[in-house]
C-alpha cells in the first residue's frame, strides 16, 4: 500500500508533465506567431494580452465615435477565419452576402474576437490574430486544436444602433 506521501509526489509528478506539456504548446504557438509575423513583414505591435490587430485597408485619420461600435450595437461583418498553423483549414467565413450579425458586448463570443471588433472602424479592413489564450485555449472546438492561433481578415460592413 502505498503512502500518502507517495501519492502526493505522484499527483506532482502528473501536473508537472501537464504544465510542462502546456509551456511547450505555448512557446510552439509563440514561435509560429513570430514566424507569420516575420513573413508577412508584420512590424505593429500586439495589445498587452498578445492580440494584434493590423489595418490592410483604407483608413481615415480623423473619426467619429459612430465609426467603431457600442455596447448593444448590432455589428454587421464580413469575415473569413482559418488556423495560423495551416491556413487551408478555413473554420469559418461569412461573404457580403451572408454578413454575420452579432451584438457587441452582449452576444457570446471569444474574448479575442470581442476585444478585436471593438477596436476595429467601420469599412476598413483588418487581420486579427488570436492567441489562443484569447480563443480556445486548450480546447479542441470542432476542427480548430487546442493552442490553435486564429487568423482573421475582416471587415465591419456596418454598425446598428439598438
Amino acid at each position: 500500500m502505498l503512502k500518502k506521501t507517495s501519492y502526493i509526489f505522484i499527483v506532482f509528478l502528473i501536473l508537472g508533465g501537464l504544465i510542462s506539456c502546456n509551456k511547450n504548446k505555448k512557446d510552439e504557438e509563440l514561435a509560429l506567431i513570430s514566424e507569420y509575423l516575420e513573413e508577412h513583414n508584420i512590424t505593429e505591435e500586439p495589445q498587452a494580452d498578445g492580440l494584434y490587430l493590423i489595418e490592410t485597408g483604407f483608413s481615415v485619420s480623423t473619426s467619429s465615435e459612430s465609426d467603431f461600435p457600442q455596447e448593444g450595437d448590432t455589428v454587421i461583418v464580413i469575415y473569413k477565419g482559418y488556423l495560423l498553423s495551416n491556413p487551408s483549414v478555413v473554420f469559418d467565413e461569412k461573404t457580403i452576402d451572408e454578413p454575420a450579425h452579432y451584438v457587441y458586448l452582449s452576444d457570446r463570443v471569444i474574448k479575442g474576437w470581442e476585444e478585436a471588433v471593438g477596436m476595429m472602424k467601420k469599412d476598413v479592413s483588418v487581420l486579427i490574430i488570436i492567441p489562443s489564450d484569447l480563443a480556445y485555449k486548450g480546447n479542441q472546438t470542432g476542427i480548430i486544436p487546442p493552442y490553435s492561433t486564429l487568423i482573421f481578415e475582416a471587415r465591419i460592413i456596418d454598425i446598428r444602433k439598438p
